[in-house]
Parts: C-alpha cells; sequence; structure tokens
C-alpha cells in the first residue's frame, strides 16, 4: 500500500504549503500586492520580528488553507531549511490536517515511515496543535508535516 493510501484515510485538509524566503517583509509585501490582503490578515509568529532568534514565520489565509513564509535567522535554521538534502529556497513543505495523528503515525510506521527533519523524535504539542514531519527519506524526498488540532 502506498504512503497516498495510509494518509487519505486521516487527511481532512490542506493546512499550509511553507516557502523558505530570504527576507520574509520582501515576500510579504508581494504577497499583499498579489492577493491584495491586509496586515490584520498576517499572523506572525513570534509577533514582535526582534523576539525572533532562529526564523521568522508569517502565515497567510488563502480560502480554506494557509501559506507560510519562512526566514531562517540562525545558521541552525538555515542549515535544516536551506542545506539539507532536499532544502533550499522555494516550496519548502506541504502540511495536511489529520483526523487522528496518533493512528495515521501507527499505519505509516507500519509501512517503515517514521518522523523526521525538524521532529526526529516524534509528534510535538503547541497548545491545542499537535505536529510531526515525516521522514523525508522515507517519502521520496518530499517534506510531508502533519497537524492536528484538538477541538
Amino acid at each position: 500500500m502506498s504512503i497516498r493510501s495510509v494518509l487519505s484515510d486521516y487527511i481532512v485538509g490542506l493546512q499550509h504549503v511553507g516557502h523558505v524566503v530570504p527576507d520574509i517583509e520582501v515576500a510579504l509585501e508581494s504577497f499583499r500586492h498579489v492577493y491584495g490582503f491586509a496586515d490584520d490578515a498576517i499572523r506572525r509568529i513570534p509577533e514582535n520580528p526582534d523576539d525572533a532568534t532562529e526564523a521568522l514565520f508569517a502565515f497567510v489565509s488563502l480560502a480554506d488553507s494557509e501559506f507560510e513564509l519562512i526566514q531562517p535567522l540562525s545558521d541552525r535554521f538555515r542549515r535544516l531549511l536551506l542545506d539539507a538534502p532536499y532544502g533550499g529556497a522555494g516550496i519548502n513543505h506541504v502540511a495536511w490536517r489529520v483526523s487522528n495523528i496518533d493512528r495515521c503515525m501507527e499505519a505509516l510506521r507500519e509501512r517503515g515511515i517514521g518522523p523526521g527533519h525538524v521532529t526526529p523524535d516524534g509528534v510535538l504539542t503547541y497548545g491545542k496543535m499537535r505536529l510531526v514531519y515525516l521522514d523525508p527519506d522515507a517519502c521520496g524526498g518530499m517534506y510531508i508535516e502533519l497537524i492536528e488540532y484538538a477541538d
């Protein structure tokens, strides 16, 4: 059974597409120009760019999904995102919303697909969100993130 048939049992929607950029402000200006959205449509992490140590993130809602812009700041994040075997500037990963991340990971592990990339130790919890990146070597070089939100 392929990874697609395993994931299709759990995917409930596209969460976001992650895009690595050299300058997040320049990228946001392009998004404002092309899509015509206002600043209040941008969710920044951290909210204050001066608080960032490793990377700046900006999420822009488009239809029922988000586009994530990522500007690596630290050497660690530059290596992680730009120097990884499947890395580089541009589209970095696709994030899928899943219905049950634990059952999904069980099914994937049965096929030899486990966590990797930025979550090599498994599922991480951030408030009401749980996430994991799959091992890109087991996914044909694709960076795939799975996200589950608690109700």
